[in-house]
């Protein structure tokens, strides 16, 4: 029945994809502009009212593809996919272009780019097109010819900006993420949110400079954008936008993110005020074209804060001589994460605002009441984090160390089940993704008939130091506890002669460890909500939002049944929907907290068991293992080397090639389209290559 359900959610979820996008197609066209008149003059004439079917065609198709995708994640993770759906994925997630000013770009994200500016591109044609087959100068605006065609090419550019905030928060939904259905996981879909703001910010320059620069030659520019409408267009709203979004994007440069990560965050939160803005400027009838990606966001936003509310005092922090910090955390039981999930963490004594995304180390497979994170300290935050424990640990006095948790984000499933062999790629602190995939791997080191064969871990360091990041699997690799792994380590910059490898890993992974106590079982980090909730929240929420907008707009607004009359203020309207959407958060708030109280918590004692299973089985191998460990200094990887041992090892086989790690390693990683093309010309083997971003 399931793999039923499945197949009906996706077609479902394709069709009404495919109908979003056709509206904003269509919308700009003649035929469209017409027909749109005459049904909210229709219906003005129902219960819906002319606000009510903006929500349900601009609103409704997103929003339903937003929960079909939750219940298809909650039930896709559990099945298999196909053979065909496995090779589309693999296909569309291969590097297409490695070196280029935005990173590696995937085919799949080259389509999807190319999509959004052939509707963007045709959204400005469209518009202008027709502005200027009936344009006639008018008195009111006491412009010529060329005056008023600059006017209108600067007013379409708006048109741009709003289809690209339409979907500008889409990227950075955690909890709630859409992207998920696609394989993609947070930390990847940030960067399509910086390259729609940047694309967002440009066409919105664009967008005042022409029509700034028309009332300037008028010598009336002033008069102008100081001016607040009654109705129509807000031009002061619209220069406030403009200011307000100038201001997130100039803090969001990497000089100033990077150097300054508190202003870049603080600054960021200013979104409120550019989206209040906007709608005053643009009216309610343009707002509800980027609603959907707003409510997603906010219901984002409110299970994040409920989540975070709770701080949690951690177990245990150890001082690893790489300069970094492995910090162990209480959770539950029941909750579960797959390898390569993050999480968000924000530690009041270091700062009561900065919070900071972490790859998870542990496997909930090994680990069932116990996650841990290592941090390597590359800024001021981690450095206070790291100065904290080593105080503690030289003063011999253990404090709380109290911080609160928002996560665990991460994929239903990681793709590295379903090769027959992996190479795990990593630099620097890029390791640390991958560490807990190998634990997960341990975790079931018998099964053979779900796990890869052979794998092989190449992690590129510059100094010996650094090795020590593999301070949490150091115990499986010390006692040859993978049969099927072999470590390959570069320190590129420092050379070493006369110890064995195994004695340096022995060496340099030795840490320090401060153990807090922890006083019950509340101490454990909050759990988040499960998909299925989610996609209830979010049938509810829209629900709600329409029937508030409707129900309003019946006691305050317009009494005048022909839409295109009107003669309400335009604030007013912009008012009913201010007010409708904090009564979907209101009842998002209130649902959410009503569910977590009522909440049941699993039985402990099952889960207990299977762990327990798990780890006897693990033990039960150790004496049979084999592993391969290998140290080189002074010179990098070469990945075609890597490559061409598989086909003699593994015969006809699919290789996985995972990598991750910081911009010091990234010449190794402009290997892959040399490895691609090596792998084509094997008959015997198929490459899938995948990207795995790496946190502090």
């Amino acid at each position: 029945m399931e793999p039923i359900l499945v197949s009906i959610l996706k077609l479902s979820m394709t069709t009404m994809l495919a109908a979003w996008a056709c509206i904003w197609f269509l919308k700009p066209t003649q035929v469209w502009k017409r027909s749109w008149h005459h049904a909210e003059d229709w219906a003005s004439h129902t219960f819906l009212g002319a606000s009510g079917i903006n929500v349900v065609v601009f609103c409704f198709p997103l929003l339903a593809v937003a929960t079909m995708s939750y219940v298809h994640i909650h039930l896709g993770a559990r099945r298999v996919r196909t053979r065909l759906g496995k090779f589309l994925s693999t296909k569309l997630a291969n590097p297409l272009i490695v070196r280029s000013p935005v990173g590696t770009i995937s085919s799949g994200e080259l389509i999807s780019v190319a999509l959004f500016i052939l509707i963007l591109v045709w959204t400005y044609y469209s518009n202008v097109s027709s502005d200027l087959k009936k344009m006639t100068p008018t008195k009111s605006l006491k412009l010529n010819r060329w005056q008023l065609k600059v006017m209108r090419l600067g007013v379409r550019f708006g048109s741009l900006s709003e289809a690209c905030l339409a979907v500008l928060f889409l990227p950075v939904l955690r909890g709630m993420a859409l992207f998920r259905t696609f394989g993609i996981q947070f930390e990847a879909s940030v960067r399509y949110h910086i390259w729609i703001g940047n694309t967002l910010i440009m066409f919105s320059v664009l967008h005042g400079s022409f029509i700034m620069f028309i009332w300037a030659i008028k010598k009336n520019l002033s008069e102008e954008i100081t001016k607040w409408q009654r109705t129509g267009r807000v031009y002061l709203a619209g220069a406030i936008t403009l200011a307000v979004g100038l201001i997130i994007w100039i803090t969001s440069l990497p000089q100033i993110r990077r150097k300054k990560f508190l202003i870049f965050y603080s600054v960021h939160h200013l979104y409120a005020i550019f989206l209040l803005f906007f709608l005053l400027h643009a009216g309610d009838g343009h707002f509800f074209l980027v609603f959907s990606g707003v409510l997603l966001f906010v219901l984002d936003k409110i299970l994040r804060i409920i989540q975070s509310s709770r701080t949690t005092d951690i177990v245990s922090a150890s001082i690893l001589p790489c300069k970094a910090v492995e910090l162990t955390l209480p959770k539950h039981p029941s909750m579960k994460y797959t390898p390569t999930s993050m999480i968000f963490l924000k530690i009041p004594s270091i700062s009561k605002f900065e919070w900071h995304p972490f790859s998870i180390t542990s496997s909930c497979n090994m680990d069932y009441d116990r996650l841990t994170v290592l941090i390597k300290c590359q800024g001021q935050w981690t450095d206070s984090l790291y100065s904290m424990v080593q105080t503690m640990l030289d003063d011999g006095h253990a404090k709380k160390l109290s911080l609160a948790f928002e996560g665990p984000y991460g994929p239903a499933t990681f793709p590295y089940k379903r090769y027959d062999s992996v190479i795990l790629i990593a630099g620097g602190s890029g390791i640390t993704p991958f560490l807990s995939i190998l634990q997960d791997i341990a975790s079931v080191n018998g099964s053979k008939n779900t796990y890869p064969m052979k794998i092989q871990l190449i992690y590129a360091v510059k100094r010996l130091a650094d090795i020590s990041m593999l301070t949490p699997i150091s115990q499986l690799l010390l006692n040859q506890s993978f049969r099927q792994l072999q470590l390959k380590i570069f320190v590129t910059q420092e050379e070493r002669d006369g110890a064995a490898a195994r004695e340096i890993l022995h060496e340099i992974c030795q840490v320090k460890t401060v153990n807090l106590n922890v006083k019950s079982s509340q101490d454990e980090i909050p759990r988040p909500e499960g998909l299925l909730w989610k996609a209830t929240i979010t049938v509810m929420s829209s629900a709600t939002f329409l029937a508030s907008i409707i129900v309003l707009h019946r006691i305050f607004g317009d009494r005048e049944k022909d839409a295109s009359q009107s003669t309400v203020p335009s604030w007013v309207n912009d008012l009913l929907v201010i007010s409708s959407l904090l009564v979907a958060a209101s009842f998002a708030i209130l649902a959410t907290i009503l569910f977590k109280l009522r909440k049941s918590v699993k039985d402990v004692n099952s889960v207990t068991k299977n762990n327990v299973r798990a780890t006897e089985v693990h033990d039960m191998e150790l004496s049979s293992s084999q592993e391969d460990l290998e140290i080189n200094f002074g010179r990098r990887p070469n990945l075609i080397d890597v490559l061409s041992e598989l086909p003699r090892d593994s015969g006809e086989s699919i290789v996985g090639v995972f990598e991750a790690g910081d911009t010091s390693v990234y010449l190794l990683f402009t290997q892959l389209t040399s490895l691609c093309r090596y792998a084509a010309q094997s008959p015997k083997m198929k490459v899938r290559t995948s990207l795995a971003s790496s946190w502090r």
